[in-house]
């Protein structure tokens, strides 16, 4: 069963893209890596370093790198400055 990356693929590795996800909040991130595993792995998601958010939380903090799901991701959109 492939896994649904939401369009994310690895062309978009090192791009500055808008992310919006399904809690409501929109962030800025450059993704850093996918990661695609056999299901039902939980650990399908992107790795990236947060550039922006629209509604800052105390747990996530501009600079840093995260790991998001797949499935926390509603859609997306690259950055009009990587073309």
């Amino acid at each position: 069963m492939p896994i649904d990356t939401h369009g994310l693929t690895e062309a978009h590795v090192g791009k500055r893209l808008s992310v919006a996800l399904t809690d409501g909040d929109a962030i800025g991130i450059q993704l850093l890596e996918l990661t695609v595993c056999d299901p039902p792995e939980p650990c399908c998601g992107i790795t990236y370093r947060l550039l922006s958010a629209e509604k800052p939380k105390a747990s996530r903090q501009v600079g840093e790198v995260y790991w998001t799901s797949f499935n926390e991701i509603s859609n997306f959109e690259q950055d009009r400055c990587n073309e």
